[in-house]
């Protein structure tokens, strides 16, 4: 029996010298523990040091640290440590449908009684976590929550200094039940951590109030520093994301009636970008407006005061601050910061924000109307910039008709010259045997018709309407077809040259325009070469097509070497060209009489060394009606009596003599009242009529022929060429341009004379 006494104190001294050794050694690392913990006066790492020692130190399984929140008098979940690893506090937090850094227990007696023993400073040991956590978590979470943690006991460990609570210690452990012995430690890190937590508190706020003061400062440094809204703006935000954290910021400001966001920064799409406006009703604004006071939402998914608050809640945002700006007593607008975490502002933040609205609402006052006077003044430099091409534009078009005129005045006396000498030359053709002589007629011949296309291409610079009808056409095709008129020059200049010009067209689509085909595409084609020939090593051209309104628009851009400012303001008037040895100076000439004619305009924007754009517009097709002219086939002709009428003798003995070798009878006129006596007395087939006659226009003769006559028909002969338009002269049954060949004359009378008359006088 003394044996078996004596081994059980033996083993009883055993065991009580292993637990003085064990607490020993806890309060061996508690002493490391309090002396790091009051080492440190940055909160965090007093809490998270806490923590760990009640889970390292104290044996405990897990470990939950609450803090105070005075401002907004609750307990809130903080720092949690665990044998478990991350996983665990990941399904601990999907068991919970929340953070742990979001639980929080309102300090209010009767609120639980976890709240009432901790107000009154008393440990609570529990079985099921439910008599500590229900409320704010139901049973069936913190039933959830206490099995995956596998604890069996949990222990609330208040945190007091000075008698007042400043937090809390769960700490959860698989044991049964827990001795006095093993819970004194716990209590003694509680005090210590207590008055660490205190002076970490005190001293974050001491940083925190002198955070506040500098960036107040630094704020209202910022405020008169720009007038630039933005750049203020985003100082602004980085100083305040010093002392408060958001998710989104952003000025909101009314508008009459409606609600526009301004200077947003954002981290969270919302669709509430800068510009964008909502209505005014019912909006947060108008609620600041009328009440002149900060509006805090802690959580939309409790509650949503305004219309807007759905759409931040779908962008995963959960509370928000809205501070009014004034502006002379009255608000104008909020600034707002919104959060994705619940409770995210409380009074600190209103105190905060409401201190610098001021500076905010001064920036933003100056900004808008520094903005408005920025863009007063652009619209005044815009207004005058479109005076000025206005003016230079009517300016270049008014010199271009003067040349015009002048041009379509020396084309038609040009014309009266060659249509004597090309008619001298095919009359001497038909009469000269010799060969040798023959073949210097012809080459007189030739010239005279070289001569009379380019005095056309003259004409076609001064002409104001085409002398064919227009039609409805797609400018797409148009310049599809024109790419492939240039292709053989393009191809030739990269064999020949080695000269590489790219050409691609961005078509889009655009409504039809009306137009003579041929023209516009001659047009473009001029364009296209005028591009090719400003690129002498190569490079790019870019064809696009756009419609504007009732506009359609072509652009030409090249990568050339450009056009010279001096230069610009010339390239459209006739014979001007910068390259002497390539062409004439008549293709962009040529090109703005065309545009003219179809009713739009061409202009040319060019940098030095940068290449040149031409953007040609035309108006969109509208009722264009083509006149149809019935096509009669061209029948040989045997005799015709002719009237002709022509101011220049010249003129009248070489048209006689070739009408004579075609075969007709011809009296020949100088006089429009002449040409009038002469067709009472006699019976003509045929009038045909110069139209600058001294006495009477072509157009009065041809007038008066048909209230004589109605079925004589009459053709016009002009040097005036396709400046004539047919359509208005409804009494002229055809139009010869001179200067004209002698097939050509003989084709035009077979067309106009009528089947039954030709042949009668034999």
């Amino acid at each position: 029996m003394d044996i078996k006494e004596r081994k059980r104190a033996e083993e009883e001294l055993r065991k009580r010298e292993e637990e003085l050794e064990q607490r020993a050694n806890q309060l061996l690392a508690l002493q490391k523990v309090i002396a790091s913990i009051q080492s440190t006066l940055e909160l965090r790492e007093v809490l998270q040091q806490v923590s760990e020692a009640v889970v390292v130190n104290l044996g405990f399984d897990h470990s939950f640290i609450l803090v105070l929140d005075e401002e907004r008098n609750v307990h809130r979940g903080t720092v949690f440590s665990t044998k478990g690893g991350s996983e665990l506090i990941g399904k601990v937090e999907r068991a919970m449908s929340q953070t742990l850094t979001e639980l929080e227990f309102p300090i209010i007696r009767g609120y639980s009684r976890e709240v009432d023993e901790a107000m009154e400073g008393r440990v609570m040991i529990a079985h099921h976590l439910y008599e500590i956590g229900e409320p704010p978590l139901t049973r069936e979470e913190c039933n959830a929550v206490q099995e995956l943690l596998g604890a069996k006991t949990i222990v609330n460990m208040p945190l007091f200094t000075r008698d007042r609570p400043v937090g809390g210690i769960i700490a959860f452990t698989e044991r049964e039940e827990l001795t006095e012995v093993e819970l004194e430690p716990l209590g003694i890190l509680a005090n210590q951590a207590g008055v660490a937590i205190e002076n970490a508190i005190l001293y974050q706020g001491i940083t925190e109030l002198a955070q506040r003061l500098a960036v107040t400062g630094e704020l209202s440094r910022i405020a008169g520093s720009s007038l630039d809204i933005r750049e203020v703006y985003q100082a602004f935000t980085t100083e305040i994301k010093k002392i408060i954290d958001f998710d989104r910021a952003s000025i909101a400001l009314a508008e009459v009636d409606r609600l526009r966001f301004f200077a947003v920064s954002s981290e969270v799409e919302t669709g509430l970008g800068d510009g964008v406006t909502v209505p005014l009703k019912d909006s947060v604004t108008a609620w600041a407006m009328e009440n002149k006071r900060t509006n805090i939402e802690t959580d939309f998914t409790q509650e949503m005061q305004f219309s807007i608050d759905e759409e931040h809640l779908g962008s995963g945002l959960r509370s928000a601050i809205r501070v009014p700006l004034f502006s002379k007593g009255e608000v104008f607008g909020t600034f707002n910061l919104t959060s994705r975490h619940p409770n995210a502002y409380g009074e600190r933040e209103r105190e905060i924000l409401e201190q610098v609205a001021g500076p905010i609402a001064a920036a933003t006052v100056n900004s808008r109307l520094f903005i408005r006077a920025r863009e007063h003044e652009a619209e005044l430099e815009r207004a005058y910039n479109e005076l000025k091409a206005a003016q230079d534009y009517m300016v270049q078009s008014e010199r271009l008709r003067a040349l015009g005129e002048m041009a379509g005045g020396v084309a038609h006396d040009f014309n009266n010259i060659l249509a004597i000498i090309l008619g001298r030359a095919q009359l001497a053709l038909g009469e000269v045997k010799d060969a040798k002589l023959r073949k210097n007629i012809q080459i007189i011949e030739q010239t005279a018709l070289d001569a009379a296309r380019t005095v056309r291409r003259l004409q076609d610079f001064a002409r104001v309407r085409s002398d064919r009808p227009f039609e409805v056409l797609n400018l797409n095709q148009l310049v599809e077809a024109a790419l492939q008129m240039v292709e053989s020059r393009r191809a030739e200049l990269k064999e020949t040259g080695g000269i590489t010009i790219e050409i691609s067209a961005e078509l889009s689509k655009v409504a039809p325009v009306a137009g003579d085909a041929a023209e516009l595409r001659e047009a473009l084609v001029n364009i296209i070469f005028n591009a090719m020939d400003a690129m002498p090593e190569g490079g790019k051209i870019t064809i696009k097509s756009a419609q504007e309104n009732s506009w359609v628009v072509l652009s030409v851009s090249d990568t050339g070497v450009g056009i010279p400012e001096v230069v610009k303001g010339r390239i459209f008037e006739p014979f001007f060209t910068t390259r002497a040895q390539v062409g004439s100076g008549l293709g962009l000439s040529v090109t703005y009489g065309i545009v003219t004619r179809h009713g739009g305009s061409i202009e040319v924007e060019s940098t030095r060394g940068e290449g040149s754009t031409f953007h040609i517009r035309l108006p969109v097709a509208g009722g264009v009606k083509e006149r149809a002219r019935p096509k009669r086939k061209t029948p040989s002709i045997k005799r015709a009596t002719i009237l002709l009428v022509e101011d220049d003798p010249e003129v009248v003995e070489v048209l006689g003599l070739t009408i004579k070798q075609l075969g007709h009878r011809v009296t020949g006129v100088t006089g429009g009242r002449e040409a009038l006596d002469a067709f009472k007395k006699d019976n003509y087939d045929l009038v045909i009529t110069d139209l600058g006659i001294p006495d009477m226009s072509g157009h009065e003769i041809a007038k008066a022929v048909k209230e004589i006559k109605p079925e004589t028909p009459v053709v016009l002969i002009t040097g005036w060429g396709g400046q004539v338009d047919q359509e208005r002269l409804p009494e002229i049954d055809g139009v010869i341009a001179k200067p004209f060949s002698k097939d050509t004359l003989s084709a035009q009378i077979a067309e106009v004379l009528p089947t039954g008359n030709r042949g009668k006088r034999g």
